[in-house]
């Protein structure tokens, strides 16, 4: 563990792994702040079952944020510290009773603070799903790559790699897709290649990479991680869940976020296809809902590399406001 990492641990009031029971199963989360009494931030990771940049084994990698907040990482249910077999009965519903568990038990453990919930993308479900099941738990939602409806399948994705430089023969094979209508896994998995490979849907150019290599040497010297919580981060059950896809790619979350009653940001990537961007702004725009608030990320796609990241944690501290009782009183 390098010197910055272990200092920001030891200098945290609040910086322990726990054991709560969500969804009736024991599981891992880490907390950790720089002072107890801040607002917590929940962290509801991507994928589904893709625990980055944020987890239980990044404990004292993110002082940018336990200095404001404390930082609550769960890995979810079936990956990294949490790692287990998926049962049929992993489904979008059952993540969102084990969020709202999380969030009590939170509020339990910090009584006085703010909770807010940090979703991206697969997260931002969890996020929209929860907030709008029981609006009084949940102080503010932030969003990166927010879904909204079509995930993956959209008319932007479609025209983006007809334009693309893919191969004649895989677009002939793109377009047997889009006309079968088929939305199963296996479909999702070959766009979802082809949006990385031949578009910026996924990462923009000239935003900066997120530093992978960086994260990965952090969780090797985490002290609340193993070599197989490794593993199961990058490699677990969720990419074969077909059930669980098949919600994912049918998911409209249009009525939650018409009618949010929690304030919630929206957080986009300039040239984000898979969570469009460009549909995103409009619904924004469109629905009224005074507590939606939306802002984009220049050079940005559906993961954010480091211009995204500096952007949401930026717009985040302005949309959540002090990060303690105390700066709150000096305002």
């Amino acid at each position: 563990m390098n010197r910055e990492r272990k200092h920001c641990l030891e200098s945290c009031e609040v910086s322990r792994l726990v054991r709560y029971e969500l969804g009736g199963v024991e599981q891992k989360v880490t907390l950790e702040g720089r002072r107890a009494d801040a607002p917590v931030v929940i962290f509801l990771h991507g994928g589904p079952g893709s625990p980055l940049p944020i987890s239980v084994g990044t404990r004292g990698m993110f002082p940018d944020l336990t200095d404001r907040y404390v930082l609550a990482a769960w890995d979810q249910l079936g990956c990294g510290a949490n790692r287990c077999a998926l049962g049929d009965d992993a489904c979008i519903e059952r993540y969102v009773d084990m969020t709202l568990d999380l969030v009590r038990a939170v509020r339990r453990d910090f009584p006085g603070n703010e909770v807010n919930l940090l979703g991206v993308s697969w997260g931002s479900i969890l996020a929209a799903r929860a907030a709008a099941r029981e609006p009084g738990l949940v102080d503010h939602v932030v969003t990166y790559g927010q879904v909204l409806k079509e995930l993956g399948f959209n008319d932007e994705v479609f025209e983006a790699l007809e334009r693309s430089a893919m191969p004649a023969k895989l677009k002939a094979d793109l377009r047997a897709i889009r006309a079968s209508g088929a939305r199963d896994l296996k479909a999702g998995m070959r766009l979802a290649g082809w949006v990385r490979k031949y578009t910026e849907g996924y990462q923009a150019q000239g935003g900066g990479m997120m530093p992978v290599g960086a994260f990965v040497r952090g969780l090797l010297a985490s002290p609340d991680y193993t070599l197989r919580d490794l593993v199961a981060a990058v490699s677990n059950d969720f990419s074969r869940s077909e059930r669980l896809f098949a919600e994912l790619f049918a998911v409209d979350l249009s009525e939650e976020l018409a009618n949010m009653r929690v304030p919630y940001l929206i957080v986009q990537g300039e040239t984000d296809i898979v969570t469009s961007t460009r549909a995103i702004r409009a619904f924004v725009a469109e629905c009224g809902n005074p507590n939606l608030r939306y802002a984009e990320a220049p050079r940005s796609g559906h993961m954010p590399g480091t211009a995204g990241m500096d952007l949401l944690f930026a717009r985040m501290a302005d949309f959540l406001g002090p990060s303690t009782p105390a700066a709150e009183a000096a305002r």
